[in-house]
């Protein structure tokens, strides 16, 4: 899976994220999707949780390329669960959206063609104006608490086309080490100085501005953790550059471990990037244990405090995501001796439950969707067979290099008539889907939800894929997490379930 937070990850193509298929959410880079780093989310830090309000945001879109707005916002770092809420253009292209709120955060509208950050605190009530066709029309904002939308408005459109995470990357090949650390310097001093000679800096919410000079500050850091990987990844042949003794110089500074700086996204990811480097310098030591349980035992040894905690839950998750059920649930268990911290702890314990009420023997979710031919089919109407299901995209590079070790394997399995090949499509192109399954032969039930925001996938924790339920003849999960068609195990695993 392509997961944010760690370069190991990053190169892992093994599985498409959901983050980085729901693009509508995430910026691009080096077409891995990934979340748009530069900003930050305020969060419930204490295990008493304000009463939440609601904001509401209308206006109206010109020109607009789609029929909805999405409005969303991420409620806690740690797994990056997401609060949103779509709602319909009306008449004049006009809307009206609402959503829960019971701290400040940073909020985003998104249409076709365009997104816009926001920062908004609860109760908030704003009309915006805005041009789907012209991304350089700076929108109309209006309404209580503005000040820091407009600002955020002028940031992105000012600094970000000059020195986003994704420029500047997508340049690392071609930059020498002492050339991409300028640029990244370059990229802090003037995102710095736009902040700090804003007109209205005094007027802004005062924890909106820490969080700010937060991300510009972590923002250059992350960027040069992240060179070395980016700069091989343009150079294969050369692999990785040679560094200055210095290059990592910044990581020996006093106060770079913070709590402090924990309502900030991209400081949560350089505790990620930080712990990924130490695990370099340590070298095969632990080298057997999953990618998730290392950062784990790499962040109990060397962070502290809410640091720390984050840290720990986000590898929890991970390792529940993608780890044998056996260790990630000790995983957990170890989790639970230290925590401490009430939302941190929910939000574990919500992806804890969501994995177990799909493991080996729970019912398998039901669905009705309609197929490829247009017909409904129901995961009820293969009850008595086993069905091996496929959650796929035409657009995921690893779910396209299973297709030909399917196909063969069908064939060796043509005799066995109570063996069902059933894919579900995370597509939201529905062209793309029909005629990449036409293109490729691919043989089977064939099914599509529009992307992963979907019931039926949401009923299958769906996080990315390809992604894989083997489900018996009682309708109950036999293996959550199969071998794939192109591993040497899943013949046998696929016969031993028929053979119950």
């Amino acid at each position: 899976m392509i997961r944010e937070g760690n370069s190991h990850s990053l190169l892992n193509a093994g599985r498409c994220h959901k983050i980085a298929a729901a693009s509508r959410y995430l910026a691009d880079f080096l077409h891995l999707k990934t979340w748009l780093l530069f900003v930050s989310v305020l969060f419930v830090m204490a295990s008493c949780k304000p009463k939440p309000q609601e904001i509401t945001i209308s206006g109206t879109i010109n020109n607009p390329t789609g029929q909805t707005v999405e409005v969303f916002y991420v409620k806690h770092w740690v797994g990056s669960e997401l609060e949103r809420v779509e709602v319909p253009l009306g008449a004049n292209n006009a809307f009206t959206a609402s959503l829960p709120l019971s701290e400040a955060r940073f909020v985003y509208i998104r249409i076709p063609r365009r997104t816009l950050m926001l920062y908004l605190k609860p109760g908030a009530e704003i009309q915006i104006t805005l041009d789907a066709a012209n991304a350089q029309e700076v929108p109309l904002i209006e309404g209580r608490g503005v000040l820091e939308s407009r600002f955020l408005v002028s940031y992105v459109m000012e600094m970000e086309k000059l020195h986003s995470r994704a420029v500047l990357l997508n340049r690392a090949g071609q930059m020498s080490p002492a050339e991409f650390a300028e640029a990244a310097q370059k990229g802090y001093t003037d995102r710095m100085a736009f902040l700090e000679n804003y007109p209205d800096l005094d007027n802004l919410d005062k924890d909106f501005v820490v969080t700010m000079r937060a991300n510009i500050l972590y923002e250059k850091y992350n960027l040069l953790l992240e060179y070395p990987m980016a700069f091989s990844y343009f150079n294969p042949a050369v692999g990785a550059p040679q560094l200055p003794d210095d290059f990592f110089g910044f990581l020996e500074k006093e106060g770079l471990i913070d709590d402090a700086f924990t309502r900030s996204r991209t400081y949560f990811r350089f505790l990620q990037l930080y712990l990924n480097r130490l695990m370099e310098q340590q070298g095969a030591a632990e080298a057997e244990l999953h990618y998730a349980e290392r950062m784990f035992n790499m962040a109990e040894r060397e962070l502290s405090g809410l640091s720390r905690e984050m840290i720990l839950a986000e590898m929890v998750i991970m390792g529940l995501d993608f780890m044998d059920l056996e260790a990630a649930a000790a995983l957990h268990q170890r989790f639970l001796t230290s925590a401490s911290d009430a939302s941190i702890l929910e939000v574990v314990n919500l992806a804890y439950d969501k994995v177990m009420a799909l493991a080996p023997g729970q019912p398998a979710p039901q669905f009705t969707l309609t197929d490829i031919n247009g017909q409904q089919v129901s995961l009820s109407d293969f009850a008595g067979k086993v069905v091996y299901l496929d959650f796929w995209a035409s657009w995921c590079g690893p779910c396209m290099r299973e297709v030909p070790y399917a196909r063969e394997l069908k064939k060796r399995m043509k005799n066995e008539t109570d063996l069902v090949f059933l894919y579900i499509s995370v597509d939201t192109d529905q062209t793309a889907w029909r005629s990449t399954v036409a293109h490729h032969q691919i043989e089977g039930v064939h099914l599509n939800v529009p992307g992963f925001n979907h019931q039926v996938p949401e009923a299958y924790n769906l996080k990315g894929v390809p992604t894989f339920f083997l489900i018996g003849r009682d309708g109950k999960i036999i293996n959550n997490r199969p071998p794939r068609p192109s591993s040497p195990e899943i013949d046998q695993v696929l016969r031993d379930a028929l053979a119950n």
